[in-house]
């Protein structure tokens, strides 16, 4: 038995049909007979390991999207994290909030970011981010509507 969670968010692209997807899937095994059933927990205390999922590798997936579709993806991360910054995204709602850390290296806890990412920002706040649309046609405001 298993649960499958699906939600797909459309992207604006002239060029070509793209969707946002994020997927969830659980699978589990149910005893046939009640005799069949083991305790799932036995002994004393066991240490995890949290998993760690910082900014930058954020970014490498990111990047490995933007190139899988053909563009430069070191470029077009700049762009966005540019673009953000110039035109914050925070005050609209869940989505803004998440898109605002995830592209606002600034808002949380000091990493070790390449000098690039951090003058992207800078950059975007000085309200210049026309210096990275040579280099990545597409931006991630292009994406996903219109700025109004």
């Amino acid at each position: 038995m298993g649960i499958f969670v699906a939600l797909a968010v459309p992207l604006e692209d002239p060029l070509s049909s793209i969707s946002l997807s994020y997927f969830f899937e659980a699978n589990y095994v149910l005893p046939a007979n009640i005799t069949f059933f083991e305790p799932w927990y036995v002994g004393g205390k066991r240490r995890r390991r949290r998993r760690s999922i910082d900014r930058a590798a954020i970014y490498r997936v990111l990047e490995n999207k933007f190139e899988s579709t053909g563009y430069s993806g070191r470029e077009c991360l700049l762009r966005a994290i540019c673009e953000t910054s110039e035109f914050p995204l925070q005050h609209n709602g869940v989505i803004g909030d998440i898109v605002h850390v995830l592209f606002t290296p600034s808002s949380s806890r000091r990493e070790e970011l390449p000098r690039d990412v951090s003058e992207a920002e800078l950059v975007g706040r000085n309200g210049s981010c026309s210096k990275y649309q040579p280099r990545c046609p597409l931006g991630l405001f292009d994406l996903i509507g219109v700025l109004a």
